[in-house]
């Protein structure tokens, strides 16, 4: 009976951020106006689901505004929507999956003289509503099937050296799912990163491991510990480049990831499947001095434990950012 209760959660759970400066006269708001890097992205991405027996297509757009204080620290929040399309074929299937998430973060540097480098303390926090709906009969409405909130606490701790050569980060993410007329279930993550530029400050390797467990057995049928190793090579051109491209890069992954929290992204797979692997390319144009373009494609491979259903996932983000 818990099986069969999870394995309808699995179903239907969704797949995938503040300052003001007052100044006495008008030097002083234009001084602290100067210390602030401020910038604000607006994102889309639109995907489809290949051999899934309940999922058709996704959507989501979202954006996120943020700054950073004379290299002292910083905050981003941001806000993103995500429609997930089911193959709803008969009265009570899957239909729709509707979710909301908010996001809100903050971070301390501080720069040890022992330590040679720039140390960055900081915290994510999500809060994530979903609402589901299946099939109505006779021409009806659909209903609702599946109501949650979800909520994620991720500190992290950074560091990076005064030549930019090497960086270390430690993160650990706690999540609850809360689903109404279901009991609560948690993972804990920890994500431990190694980043480097090989051959000099035109690249950048950045290695981090997932490992994930989760508080009940049988919300991922039996398997509640995941690894998976993710790896991202990103490099950055000179003038007259191919295609106008200011960078270029390939993301993979490889294992099983499970309701993971991914902080470079600022995203949560509350999608309840197991992804096993992954790939994707990207590239960015600079449009002017503070204006950037990014264009993302992708490729993820997924099995839902309870039900069998091994299926697939290819995607194409974009997003533009503008800073002042």
């Amino acid at each position: 009976m818990r099986t069969t209760v999870h394995s309808r959660k699995k179903l239907v759970t969704g797949c995938s951020v503040l300052t003001a400066v007052v100044g006495l006269s008008a030097t002083t708001v234009e001084a602290a106006s100067d210390a602030w890097e401020m910038r604000a992205t607006g994102q889309a991405v639109v995907g489809s689901y290949g051999g899934s027996d309940l999922r058709d297509s996704l959507y989501a757009a979202g954006f996120f505004i943020g700054g950073d204080y004379l290299e002292q620290g910083g905050f981003t929040l941001g806000y993103n929507y995500t429609e997930v399309e089911g193959k709803a074929d008969n009265p009570g299937d899957f239909d729709t999956l509707e979710e909301n998430t908010f996001y809100l973060s903050g971070k301390i540097h501080s720069y040890p003289d022992n330590l040679g480098g720039k140390l960055t303390w900081r915290l994510d926090g999500y809060f994530i509503k979903d609402e589901a709906d299946v099939k109505g009969g006779n021409g009806q409405d659909g209903s609702l099937w599946a109501d949650g909130d979800i909520g994620v606490i991720n500190p992290i701790v950074g560091f990076i050296n005064n030549e930019k050569t090497r960086a270390f980060d430690l993160g650990y993410a706690y999540s609850n799912y809360d689903f109404d007329g279901f009991d609560d279930y948690q993972a804990h993550q920890l994500t431990p990163t190694f980043g480097f530029a090989p051959g000099g400050p035109s690249n950048w390797v950045q290695l981090r491991g997932y490992f994930i467990h989760l508080s009940e057995d049988d919300v991922n049928d039996g398997n509640s510990d995941t690894a998976a190793l993710e790896a991202k090579w990103t490099h950055w051109f000179g003038p007259n480049a191919l295609l106008g491209l200011h960078s270029a890069g390939v993301n993979a992954l490889v294992g099983e990831r499970f309701l993971a929290v991914d902080p470079d992204a600022a995203v949560v797979y509350t999608l309840a499947d197991e992804q096993q692997g992954g790939i994707a390319l990207n590239g960015s144009w600079k449009l002017g001095d503070q204006t950037s373009l990014m264009l993302q494609v992708g490729y993820d491979q997924y099995e839902n434990r309870v039900l069998n259903d091994d299926y697939d996932s290819a995607y194409v983000y974009l997003n533009l950012s503008h800073g002042w």
